[in-house]
């Protein structure tokens, strides 16, 4: 089965979304929203990342 890949819009989004994460020098939760998309990227059958409507 091939991984999954992002869209775009979802990678932009996530790029903005750790970016504003780690200003806040909020680490923690960067890091756990990164091996989220790493679980579903690589095809995680728990893996539970929902994108976000258009902001």
């Amino acid at each position: 089965m091939p991984p999954n890949q992002l869209p775009l819009e979802t990678l932009h989004w996530l790029e903005s979304r750790l970016a504003s994460l780690e200003r806040q020098e909020r680490y923690e939760c960067a890091y756990a929203l990164r091996m989220e998309v790493a679980e579903w990227l690589l095809g995680a059958m728990d893996a539970t990342l929902t994108a976000p409507a258009s902001l």
